[in-house]
């Protein structure tokens, strides 16, 4: 099952894979095709961004530009986990996401499960995006109407969004409280602000 998904996101196809707390469709994040039609698959609305996935924290280096100190150092305590960073992109990478270009930054993070990491490590970086119609909520029970190559586990156990920090200039601001609080992101990194405070 898992080579059969290698195998389809080498060949530029959308897949479905097991995340936390549900389904996602992911792809090739540097494909284009792959994005558009995962895209499609949701029937996103124009300028809608996929999430990035990656496999270890290292990987950031090579896909965005002036990570801080500070928001390394989260994500070597919640990685793999339910945080995801909003960061800049490396001017050098050739990808878009969904948004045309216009966005200069990306959310990105590590899934705590194991054979989805075990998949980007043999693929690179992947587009995903909730296996389900725009704006839906999660899809925790097998379902796969487009036949898309997969990794099926079964029913998945509902639960929290993942928490997501931005990082903008050197400050970090917490965008929205999901599995971590803010007071569990104080304890790593003491200097994270609410956004809209």
């Amino acid at each position: 099952m898992k080579s059969r998904v290698i195998a389809a996101l080498k060949r530029g196809e959308v897949v479905i894979l097991p995340l936390e707390h549900g389904y996602v469709y992911a792809c090739d994040a540097f494909s284009l095709a792959a994005v558009n039609r995962l895209h499609q698959l949701r029937n996103d609305p124009a300028g809608i961004a996929a999430q990035v996935v990656i496999n270890k924290v290292e990987t950031l280096s090579g896909i965005a530009q002036g990570v801080s100190a500070d928001a390394k150092e989260l994500a070597k305590a919640f990685w793999p986990g339910l945080l995801t960073l909003q960061l800049n992109q490396s001017q050098s990478l050739n990808w878009d996401l969904g948004d045309g270009g216009a966005l200069k930054e990306f959310a990105v993070r590590i899934p705590d499960q194991e054979q989805v990491l075990e998949i980007i490590g043999e693929t690179g970086p992947l587009a995903i995006a909730s296996a389900g119609l725009a704006g839906s909520a999660p899809v925790l029970g097998f379902s796969n109407p487009h036949d898309l190559a997969a990794l099926d586990i079964g029913t998945i156990s509902p639960g929290p969004l993942s928490t997501v920090v931005a990082q903008k200039g050197e400050n970090l601001a917490l965008t929205r409280v999901g599995a971590l609080t803010l007071e569990d992101l104080r304890k790593v990194v003491s200097a994270i602000e609410l956004a809209n405070e």
